[in-house]
């Protein structure tokens, strides 16, 4: 097992920048989605990002974006016992959001509160409803009475209009357009640019590909593209 430097011991006590009390955060996944994230944790002034953890081994005692890549998930439960209570997820998704659910996962299992991260520059109305460890990105724009599952991402620019219904661990990619009254299911992954037409409903587990227009209904666990959207196969159980 990897073994967390002496300096982390720090995490006994939360941090203090200036006259704001700063919370020790630590990030799951140290690509590029990490990044981003790490760059929305520290608009918001609230979280001191204290580390990284990923699997890969070449990683390890290297930084991302300026944030220690410490070791693998195996660290949870020392960085716990240490006096760490929030965790973020760094890990994105391209269509799969099995991994990212799992690390989700195993952050609640460890007792950590995974945080959600906003960019200042999203359009949130007051009375949307989101869970917690979403990730809305810069000039994202979430509408009236819009309710947001837990870990959902919604990435830069997407547009969710008002009364839809997102379940967990969904991805809404960039540029994606959900128009009034759309509903989609969990793990369920809306592509780079897609459209989906009002009062449409998206199952579980489906992947709309970059650029589709979704004019009907879609069923759980199919991949759907082209305009208008049709369904191509059936995704394979994770």
């Amino acid at each position: 097992m990897h073994c967390l430097p002496n300096i982390f011991m720090i995490c006994q006590v939360q941090s203090m920048k200036g006259h704001v009390e700063m919370k020790p955060v630590i990030g799951l996944g140290a690509g590029g989605h990490a990044k981003v994230v790490i760059d929305l944790i520290r608009l918001q002034g609230e979280y001191d990002v204290i580390g990284l953890l990923d699997p890969k081994r070449e990683l390890w005692q290297r930084t991302v974006s300026g944030i220690p890549v410490l070791g693998s998930d195996e660290l949870l439960s020392e960085l716990r016992q240490q006096g760490v209570h929030h965790a973020f997820i760094g890990l994105g998704t391209t269509g799969d959001l099995h991994p990212r659910r799992r690390l989700y996962e195993l952050a609640c299992e460890h007792g950590f509160e995974v945080i959600s991260a906003k960019h200042p520059k999203a359009i949130i109305a007051s009375s949307v409803m989101i869970g917690r460890g979403a990730t809305i990105m810069a000039g994202a724009i979430i509408n009236a009475d819009a309710q947001i599952g837990e870990d959902v991402i919604v990435n830069t620019g997407a547009i969710i209009e008002h009364d839809c219904r997102i379940g967990s661990h969904v991805h809404i990619a960039t540029g994606a357009c959900l128009a009034s009254t759309v509903t989609v299911g969990d793990n369920s992954h809306i592509g780079l640019g897609a459209s989906i037409r009002q009062c449409i409903r998206i199952g579980r587990n489906v992947i709309v590909g970059a650029g589709a227009v979704v004019v009907d209904d879609v069923p759980d666990g199919v991949v759907v593209v082209g305009v208008p959207a049709r369904i191509i196969r059936e995704v394979k159980a994770a």
